[in-house]
């Protein structure tokens, strides 16, 4: 029998490298790519109105980058996790997606900084308008609205920042070692092995200046915090704070506040503020939200919030509103081995006899106001605690009998309980709806820290960041073909309005009209012009 030979393949081979090609951009993007819908949502945007600087080339001087291409670079970037600005730069020149979107530029990573650092304010509309356009669409309205915040590190080290209660401490022990400079430096002046170089040095010159320049940075620092009250503040980035975050100790950072819709997620507002706490942040988000129609004052609306939002001012103004808000009540301070028995949150009040019933059956009553401005009332009963059996269980520290005290909010914040506990399965839906949005900005879009310094130019970042997440999710529930056609729609109509205001402004109708009356008419056009488009 003869035997069959196996011939061995061989790999498979690439193209010589310096064979000369021929093609175009558009040949090496796929028709359905994410790159054509940022294209033709930037187009059809109005930057200039959206106060864009550069949207307007100056008449001398070397031709800047527009902002438009800028603008398309960035939201590229942000969407796939690369925000450095050195790193976009390096991807104008070895990205081809990024070589289509901005036709080939290389800006440098200076101009690319730039760019972002001074249209803070311009980006965060630019993403409000993109949340409109979703409205347009009806991506919004799923009936409730899911709000949180998240930590996100500054740009700023933990060394760098300083407090009230420390800068006199960290000024003392750079003086300290500035002394033992000194002192080492006597020393070997007066050794007779100076030249040796056997004499003791504590620290170098280079590091005496850097002491000397630090020394000047604290006492600016403590300066500034003395002027205007402040408690903190941090060398490079002064308006950044101390945030503590439960299982990742403290940072320095910033708290991001989002509102997302519970239809398809969509995050309908941003903001970001420096206070550690979420208390108080409720009521200015939620009126962002009726200003842009998110929210109908006395509507079906349910807006949904964890425990640290929780604040009797916030639910009186929603309650004012009509809106019904699901926040669940904070946990009340108690001795940690109180039994739960015991709690103040276990006294029932009895709005008719203006009361307290403890626990043990024993009436507690209001005592009387020394100041009639007081806002709180405390409720007791000495006698009952004096005689009661649990005096050593439900009463703490130095007390000898049990107060509690009632806000001018109590009967706001009982009723909101009721609203929770009757609409707890609602509530459940805020995890999903605000906490995922964090989760892909931090882990898939590279979020978990900010690039730039001060607030102003933090807020524009963030909105940078949620334009991202938004439009990926807009892809993720609209087909391509859908969403480019609805974005043509919209370019078109952009056009045909400027080329129709174009010929009222110069139609020969205006101008046969007397002169006082031609220009009152063009500016009435122009100033009602952006409700028109409306």
């Amino acid at each position: 029998m003869k035997e069959r030979t196996v011939e061995k393949m061989g790999f498979r081979s690439g193209g010589n490298r310096g064979q000369q090609t021929y093609g175009a951009l558009e040949d090496m993007i796929d028709e359905e790519n994410m790159i054509r819908l940022i294209d033709r949502f930037v187009e059809g945007s109005d930057l200039k109105a959206l106060g864009f600087n550069r949207t307007k080339a100056a008449a001398t001087g070397r031709p800047g980058y527009a902002a438009g291409s800028m603008a398309k670079l960035y939201i590229y970037g942000y969407i796939n996790g690369v925000r450095s600005s050195r790193r976009l730069e390096k991807e104008t020149r070895r990205n081809i997606e990024m070589m289509w979107l901005i036709q080939g530029l290389t800006p440098d990573h200076s101009s690319i900084s730039e760019f972002r650092q001074m249209n803070g304010e311009s980006l965060k509309k630019l993403f409000r308008e993109f949340v409109l356009l979703c409205k347009s669409w009806e991506l919004t309205g799923g009936g409730a609205i899911a709000q949180d915040g998240s930590k996100i590190n500054a740009s700023n080290s933990h060394k760098n920042n300083v407090k009230a209660n420390t800068v006199d401490a960290r000024i003392k022990r750079i003086d300290e070692k500035i002394a033992e400079y000194m002192a080492s430096m006597d020393q070997a002046d007066q050794s007779e092995d100076r030249e040796e170089g056997t004499a003791p040095q504590a620290i170098s010159p280079k590091k005496l200046m850097e002491l000397l320049k630090r020394k000047g940075q604290f006492e600016e620092c403590k300066k500034q915090m003395e002027e205007t009250g402040m408690e903190e503040t941090s060398i490079t980035d002064p308006d950044a704070r101390m945030m503590g975050s439960p299982g990742k100790g403290f940072d320095i950072a910033y708290n991001l506040q989002i509102a997302v819709d519970s239809k398809h997620h969509i995050i309908l507002d941003c903001e970001v503020i420096n206070n550690p706490t979420d208390r108080g942040e409720m009521n200015p988000m939620v009126s962002n939200l009726i200003q842009d129609g998110h929210i109908n004052p006395h509507g079906d609306t349910a807006y949904l919030a964890d425990r640290g939002y929780y604040s009797g001012e916030d639910l009186a103004k929603m309650k004012e509103l009509g809106i019904k808000a699901i926040v669940p009540r904070q946990n009340p301070p108690h001795r940690k081995d109180q039994p739960e028995m015991f709690w103040c949150t276990r006294f029932r009040y009895d709005a008719d006899t203006n009361s307290y019933t403890c626990p043990a059956g024993h009436t507690l009553y209001p005592a009387k106001l020394r100041n009639p401005e007081t806002k709180r009332i405390s409720y007791r009963n000495k006698h009952a605690c004096k005689d009661c059996p649990h005096n050593g269980i439900c009463i703490s520290g130095k007390e000898k009998y049990r107060t509690i005290k009632r806000g001018e909010y109590a009967d706001i914040c009982e009723a909101a309980d009721l609203t929770y506990e009757e609409n707890k399965q609602i509530y459940n839906l805020r995890r999903e709806l605000a906490e995922h949005p964090f989760g892909t900005i931090k882990r898939y879009m590279n979020g978990s820290y900010f690039l730039l310094r001060t607030l102003c130019k933090v807020r524009g970042e963030a909105a940078l960041l949620c334009l991202a997440y938004n439009f990926k999710r807009v892809t993720n529930i609209l087909e391509f073909k859908d969403i480019m056609a609805r974005l043509d729609e919209r370019l078109r109509f952009m056009t045909l309005s400027f080329d129709f205001l174009f010929s009222l402004l110069f139609n020969p109708l205006i101008y046969s009209l007397p002169t006082t009356a031609q220009f009152p008419l063009s500016r009435r056009l122009l100033r009602h012009w952006p409700h028109i488009c409306t």
